[in-house]
């Protein structure tokens, strides 16, 4: 959490950004969000084809009806698993350190194991980014 903390306020700083916390679930803060600030009318997005349910995404879709009244923007669609590793590791992007100890996707703490496919003999795990099978790339989830 700590880690977390100090990203937010780096980048708060470094890009002049106004941050506004939202507590609970995605559908119900994005509603909040459209009610507090109501001049923003589009989230950016880190989804890609090969998540669940976004392979017929375009890079601007409105959200789904029923959804708040805001354009999802997704730069990263056509990414795969190596071009977020790449450009993470060559940027320097700080992310979050649970990466390192063999987790590749990261959902609810109660679906969120480490992946299978980057264990060790030792019992060890390899970081994330030596993944080389991207299609394992959720086999940590359940």
């Amino acid at each position: 959490k700590q880690w977390y903390q100090r990203r937010v306020r780096a980048s708060q700083v470094n890009y002049k950004l106004s941050i506004i916390k939202i507590q609970g679930k995605i559908k119900a803060g994005l509603f909040e969000l459209v009610e507090t600030a109501p001049h923003i009318k589009a989230v950016l997005m880190g989804t890609r084809h090969t998540d669940p349910y976004s392979s017929e995404l375009a890079p601007f879709t409105p959200c789904d009806p029923g959804w708040a009244p805001l354009m999802r923007v997704s730069p990263m669609l056509d990414w795969t698993y190596a071009n977020v590793w790449d450009f993470l590791r060559q940027l320097d992007v700080p992310y979050c350190t649970l990466y390192d100890v063999g987790y590749t996707s990261l959902g609810a703490i109660s679906n969120t194991q480490r992946n299978p496919a980057l264990r060790r003999e030792d019992g060890s795990y390899l970081p994330a980014y030596m993944l080389t099978e991207a299609s394992l790339e959720r086999a940590g989830r359940t």
